[in-house]
């Protein structure tokens, strides 16, 4: 396991903890066993993958950075209303990703792809899984979009990820591969640049996690 995915372990596991706020930087270097410059680096890497956040004097925290008093309360969201508003949202971002990708985003998205199809860990294998979902909504290129992407995966993130595990375990499975195809299927629509595709590719990935999760169609 190299650092990055250390630091991914440690973050996850703090959070299932109920503790928002990473040790500070001296700490933390000092339990990854990295300097204070490759611990940045690593910071800002998670950072970007929206796992957590940094405010200047205060410390770095667990998921994305509240953008109002109202965001310290947590809302009294159910599973299933972030299922279908995932449902709504993602299928549209996908279809705008179609539209504005890059080669840089293609790259990224090819490259979350071949990490899954490898793992064999099933906590690995879900941090994957959510990079590639933001990887996409990312080459969207519309920042209030990713905005209310990020808003709506960090109200999600602690119960679905407890409702993955109880479904499916510890190890990736014939499920997970599933999904890998399902996955394939959407990144082959983005590159394609055929936006119809993507929100339907988008759209039944959507549906059938949903089945496997809860039993919903």
């Amino acid at each position: 396991m190299d650092d990055l995915d250390r630091l991914r372990d440690l973050i996850e596991a703090t959070g299932r903890t109920g503790e928002q706020r990473l040790p500070p930087e001296p700490k933390l270097g000092e339990v990854l066993g990295v300097s204070r410059g490759k611990l940045r680096t690593l910071l800002k890497r998670v950072e970007e993958e929206g796992l957590i956040w940094r405010h200047v004097g205060k410390g770095t925290f667990i998921g994305q950075r509240d953008l109002s008093a109202e965001a310290q309360t947590p809302l009294p969201i159910s599973l299933g209303d972030i299922m279908e508003a995932r449902l709504v949202l993602e299928p549209q971002l996908a279809a705008q990703a179609a539209i504005h990708s890059t080669a840089a985003d293609l790259q990224a998205m090819d490259a979350c792809l071949a990490e899954m199809s490898e793992s064999r860990s099933l906590p690995l294998w879900r941090r994957l899984d959510e990079r590639l979902h933001r990887t996409v909504a990312e080459a969207s290129h519309n920042m209030l979009l990713l905005l209310l992407y990020d808003t709506l995966r960090a109200q999600g993130r602690p119960s679905l990820n407890s409702r993955i595990d109880a479904v499916y375990g510890t190890a990736a499975t014939s499920a997970t591969a599933a999904s890998d195809v399902e996955h394939r299927s959407l990144v082959d629509a983005i590159r394609a640049h055929d936006p119809e595709r993507a929100e339907n590719c988008m759209h039944d990935h959507l549906r059938s996690v949903r089945t496997k999760l809860f039993g919903l169609r």
